[in-house]
């Protein structure tokens, strides 16, 4: 743009008295990824004196300064560092405006975001989308497989419309219904002495030699029932997915606890499974924002997840 139209003919006033405009937050965003003056300028095709005085401005405006003057780059402030994280969540959330907009442009369904944990991601989530995709060819999905943890950030950052996990996220902005319950069952390396067994019980891990998990986590809470509170010996490896607990017993490192969503036909062919006693299910919870409507692409995903669901049993 031309430096003319890119400078502000909006007088200082007092510090922190008025608002930043979004010129003065694009100014400051291109110099927080340029590293430079001369860098954001190039960045926004105007001068350096045009982005030297909007920063100026912005810091007099705001009665503090947002960079450190360097030999040759800017270093930003710690305040600037915390505003470069909010101004971050304002862009995505302008990207994600314009993906939408050209999306409705061209089929008039968008982009579905769908979150779940890994263990979800390995059966469940790819045949939901097939079944959902049949009815909506053109529809599109961004899909991350996203730790416990991470789950509820990316409901709150706008990041995802619907999610699956073994865990509902407890946020008041935040809704889950409980979808279903899946059997939990042990997988065995060949040639283990596990193997040998019809069934596996919680005395069978008196041994060291065994996957774990956290007992933080959604299924390391689910198994305390099995194991009458906490294993008899604790695991020799703890990991956080039973996905991971797939590979690793495929690998031959022990046996391990997992849900049955996990197992793909293919570790199938490879690995031992046995059913194991007391019986236990984790469950599968999906969760949406209740601060908007679930978006028609994530209604007809939650049914098509109950059609599969159903159809396992």
């Amino acid at each position: 743009m031309p430096d003319d139209e890119f400078a502000d003919d909006a007088s200082p006033g007092p510090a922190g008295s008025r608002p930043l405009n979004l010129r003065q937050i694009e100014v400051f965003r291109a110099i927080m990824m340029a590293g430079s003056i001369s860098g954001a300028g190039r960045m926004l095709h105007v001068s350096q004196p045009a982005v030297s005085r909007v920063l100026a401005l912005t810091e007099s405006r705001l009665g503090y300064a947002l960079f450190e003057r360097g030999r040759s780059r800017l270093v930003p402030t710690p305040e600037a560092r915390r505003l470069y994280g909010e101004v971050e969540q304002v862009y995505g959330g302008i990207q994600r405006v314009n993906d939408l907009a050209a999306a409705l442009g061209q089929d008039g369904a968008g982009m579905l975001r769908v979150v779940s944990s890994a263990s979800f991601g390995q059966r469940l989530v790819p045949q939901a989308l097939q079944r959902m995709r049949q009815r909506n060819e053109r529809s599109r999905v961004d899909y991350r497989s996203v730790t416990f943890d991470e789950l509820a950030g990316y409901f709150l950052t706008g990041r995802a419309d619907v999610g699956l996990s073994m865990s509902p996220p407890e946020h008041p902005n935040l809704s889950s219904t409980l979808v279903g319950e899946v059997p939990v069952v042990c997988l065995v390396p060949r040639g283990h002495a596990l193997a040998g067994h019809e069934v596996v019980h919680a005395a069978d891990f008196s041994s060291a030699q065994w996957i774990g998990y956290p007992p933080d986590t959604p299924l390391g809470r689910a198994l305390a029932p099995f194991f009458g509170g906490a294993p008899a010996c604790p695991a020799a490896v703890e990991v956080h997915s039973p996905v991971t607990a797939c590979a690793f017993v495929l690998q031959g490192l022990g046996p391990a606890l997992v849900d049955r969503w996990c197992v793909t036909p293919e570790l199938a062919d490879h690995v031992e499974i046995r059913p194991i006693e007391p019986a236990v299910h984790a469950s599968i919870w999906a969760t949406h924002t209740n601060l908007a409507p679930l978006p028609l692409l994530g209604r007809r995903f939650l049914a098509a997840v109950g059609q599969v669901f159903e159809g396992q049993g």
